[in-house]
């Protein structure tokens, strides 16, 4: 009953969290290139507070209940645990790149402290570590589908 409750809980917070980072990625990123570079420096500095209060909570509970559940399966033994385990690097793995790449890279947007002819090349990686971060959520999704199915 409790690894139903957890594979569930999982499955649907990095089911949102998932749909959330597809649509940053189709939505957000390409406008964001299409803007002067002045102006994107100061929509960031409007609005880039709110994205991360925004985004900031939903990638914590899609970090820390397929953690927990992936421990709790191993710690138990559960029949999914591999799936769960699965899960849980590929959630440990899309949360490091906050640490790797995006925490520093948003603050330079923040701060505006690249200049303006680096921006779009900027604004390129950022777009490519954000799919790569996607392709890893996708990953955990899949891996929590597969416990949730087990359970």
């Amino acid at each position: 009953m409790v690894e139903e409750i957890l594979n569930t809980l999982s499955t649907g917070i990095l089911g949102i969290f998932l749909g959330t980072q597809i649509c940053e990625g189709v939505l957000f990123v390409p406008y964001w290139k299409t803007m002067q570079p002045k102006d994107f420096f100061t929509f960031y500095k409007t609005y880039g507070k709110n994205i991360y209060q925004f985004f900031a909570p939903i990638t914590i509970a899609a970090t820390a209940i397929p953690i927990f559940t992936a421990m709790y399966a191993v710690i138990n033994n559960t029949s999914e645990s591999i799936l769960s385990l699965l899960m849980g690097l590929f959630t440990l793995l899309f949360f490091s790149t906050f640490f790797i790449y995006f925490k520093q890279a948003n603050k330079s947007f923040a701060e505006a402290s690249i200049s303006n002819i680096e921006l779009p090349n900027e604004l390129i990686k950022w777009g490519k570590w954000h799919w790569f971060r996607v392709i890893l959520e996708f990953l955990a999704f899949t891996f929590s589908l597969l416990a949730l199915n087990q359970t």
